[in-house]
């Protein structure tokens, strides 16, 4: 697999950015007084296996969703065995303004369709 902007790539160092956040999560607690704190211990630990769960799963989703960008940008293909230039085709557009102004109609029709011609 070949990539046509290989440079693209060194934008995969950017996954770095969701671990720290995530390692170091820049959360502040309120703290709440609470008469019974036997009760919220013993809710705290039936819910921090899924809380764990649920977190690493949202960084794995961030982390596979920056790699997949940056990929994309990288625009990979696989070379075939008989075209040595695959990947590097040359595209032509032709951008055609169809706003309110190109409906002025002069002696030839409108404007727009002088323009598709």
């Amino acid at each position: 697999m070949h990539f046509l902007y290989p440079t693209f790539l060194w934008s995969l160092s950017a996954l770095a950015i969701p671990v720290i956040i995530h390692l170091f999560s820049f959360r502040r607690y309120k703290k709440v007084y609470f008469t019974n704190v036997q009760f919220l211990q013993e809710v705290e630990l039936q819910q921090s296996g899924r809380r764990n769960l649920r977190e690493r799963l949202i960084l794995i989703s961030r982390l596979l969703m920056i790699c997949f960008l940056v990929l994309a940008f990288a625009q990979p293909y696989i070379p075939g065995k008989d075209a040595p230039t695959a990947g590097k085709q040359q595209v032509i557009s032709i951008f055609v303004d169809n706003s309110y102004s190109m409906q002025t109609i002069n002696k030839e029709g409108t404007l727009l369709g002088q323009a598709k011609e």
